[in-house]
């Protein structure tokens, strides 16, 4: 297996733990639901959303990852992504480029989901405390 592929596979495994981002979503969707007419559930639904961004930002490049299997792709992959996003791709980028950007966004989504569970636990405790009051 050439390099690129076995760092295109390594990579998609990865991207695939968008399943496991999106499923642990649920509890704080729950509370923001419970919450729907406090002003809590408001950071809670930004925050939800933009996790569910990256999610799917993680999953898009789960699936454009699969297309490429060595360095001779780029170039073709980059005209069939202008197809859709002129200017975006109008140059084109290597391989590393590429790699570095889905790592930041793997981070992205992580640190949204972590936040995503705090401001969850703090209104969570905030309830509580309001409610023993």
């Amino acid at each position: 297996m050439s390099d690129i592929m076995m760092t295109n596979r390594i990579v998609q495994i990865h991207l695939a733990s968008w399943r496991y981002f999106a499923a642990l979503t649920l509890p704080p969707l729950a509370l923001i639901l419970n919450l729907l007419h406090s002003a809590l559930s408001l950071p809670l639904m930004v925050l939800f959303f933009i996790t569910h961004y990256y999610c799917w930002r993680l999953w898009l490049d789960e699936r454009l990852f699969a297309l490429l299997n060595n360095e001779d792709d780029l170039a073709e992959f980059d005209r069939g992504m202008a197809q859709l996003w002129p200017k975006k791709f109008a140059r084109p980028r290597s391989l590393a480029d590429r790699l570095h950007g889905t790592r930041v966004m793997f981070y992205r989504a992580m640190i949204s989901l972590l936040m995503l569970w705090l401001v969850s636990l703090c209104s969570v405790s905030y309830l509580a405390l309001t409610l023993v009051e």
